[in-house]
This record gives structure tokens, sequence and C-alpha cells, in this order.
């Protein structure tokens, strides 16, 4: 089974050490949320457990072994880390783009805080024609705004 995994930034999963191109194999009965190599048939499950954190790293993986199967997540207890995906690779894969609500978007036409794009709505937006405030690029409206043709200055309260 095809499937996907995230990991901490030197490539550790609860203590364990894993490298992109090897297989890892455990003698055990997996079990969700107790024993085994856990991971995801959808990518964007992952991030029910972990941080959508560009440090982390996220890879392709193969369930090898014996699989058991939870909610939104599975385990084996034999893997191999096929490929690293990059994160344009994620962002595209878990559909963060154009018409997002919630906040950590990537793309445009987000609503909530701190996207990343054009025609955000929200505050802490990078990019044009943002609404709310500490925007930065151009067109924004808001307070704070960094750069051009930005509209309504904040008084002090």
């Amino acid at each position: 089974m095809i499937a996907y995994k995230v990991f901490n930034s030197d490539w550790t999963c609860r203590r364990f050490q894993y490298q992109v191109g090897e297989t890892y194999e455990e003698k055990v009965n997996p079990s969700v949320c107790d024993r085994g190599f856990h991971f995801c048939k959808k990518l964007a499950d992952c991030f029910n457990y972990y941080n959508f954190d560009p440090n982390n790293k996220v890879a392709m993986i193969e369930a090898l072994g014996d699989i058991a199967e939870g909610d939104d997540k599975c385990c084996t207890n034999k893997i191999k880390i096929a490929k690293e995906l990059t994160w344009h690779e994620v962002l595209e894969m878990v559909n963060i783009g154009k018409g997002n609500t919630g906040l950590g978007n990537t793309g445009h036409q987000n609503t909530g805080h701190q996207n990343t794009g054009h025609r955000n709505t929200g505050d802490r937006n990078t990019g044009h024609r943002n609404t709310g405030d500490r925007n930065t690029g151009h067109r924004n409206t808001g307070d704070r705004n960094t750069g051009h043709r930005n509209n309504l200055v904040s008084m002090a309260k």
C-alpha cells in the first residue's frame, strides 16, 4: 500500500530514526496507537498528528507488512520510506491553494490569518490585495500595512 508519513526535521518519529530509501521491520502484530510504524492513507490526515511545519519531513511510504487500520491512520510492521516529498508537492497534494478557509493557508483567496498569496482576508497576510491588518505587499486594506496604496491607517485607541 502506498501512503504518507510525516517526520521531525531530523527524520525521527517517536524516537526512531528513519532514512529515505530504507526498509524497516518490527516483529510485532501492528495495532493503531499502540505498536507498529504509523502512517496515513491520505496525506492531509498526517497533519491531524503533526504541525503543518515546513521544518518537518514528509515522505511517501510503502506499507509492506501486516496492516492495522484506524479512522484516519494505519500502522504496519514493515515500512519502506520510498520518497521525500517537497513542501511544494505537499501543498499541491493537500489542496492548499485557491479558496481555502482557516489559518496557515498558502495560495490566494484564503480566509483566515497567516496566509501567503494574494486576495487574502484576515491578518498577517503576505502578498497583495489583502484585507485586514499587518499585511505586507500593496493595495492592502486595514492598518499596519507595509507597501503602497494602503488604506485605513489606524488611529491610537
